[in-house]
């Protein structure tokens, strides 16, 4: 494709405002970036704080540092059941390295108890949140 006698170069991803865009016949939007800026920041956390045995410390740090890498843009861009999940299975990983606990059950008790929910709720939230703001200074 030329448009201005300049070729267009094929791309299999692009990058915009942050969200990677796929091609296909779908949309579809990559989340392995993400992914990989929560492991990055987790692990630069948790090795600080993992000589000071503090769980809970590292369960703040987790929401308030590591968190935000795994749900930007969520309000604006629809994810899909599987982008969800493999983000959820991100905060699972987390858990799971924070408190040496391996059953699944055992996971989604300790989520609950430390108010760290289903990412899809914690979505769900945020775009309703989202919303509402657009709605009262649309005024």
């Amino acid at each position: 494709m030329i448009l201005a006698g300049i070729a267009f170069k094929f791309v299999s991803s692009v990058r915009y405002l942050g969200v990677y865009l796929i091609t296909g016949t779908k949309w579809k939007l990559s989340v392995d970036h993400v992914k990989l800026n929560f492991y990055r920041v987790f692990n630069c956390i948790y090795s600080r704080c993992k000589s000071q045995n503090s769980e809970l410390v590292t369960v703040e740090l987790l929401k308030s540092y590591c968190l935000p890498f795994l749900l930007y843009a969520s309000e604006a861009v629809s994810l899909s059941i599987g982008n969800i999940h493999s983000l959820d299975n991100c905060l699972n990983r987390a858990v799971h390295r924070i408190f040496n606990v391996n059953a699944s059950d055992g996971i989604a008790d300790i989520r609950r108890f430390i108010g760290l929910y289903k990412l899809k709720n914690i979505i769900e939230k945020r775009c309703a949140k989202f919303y509402d703001q657009l709605l009262c200074n649309s005024d």
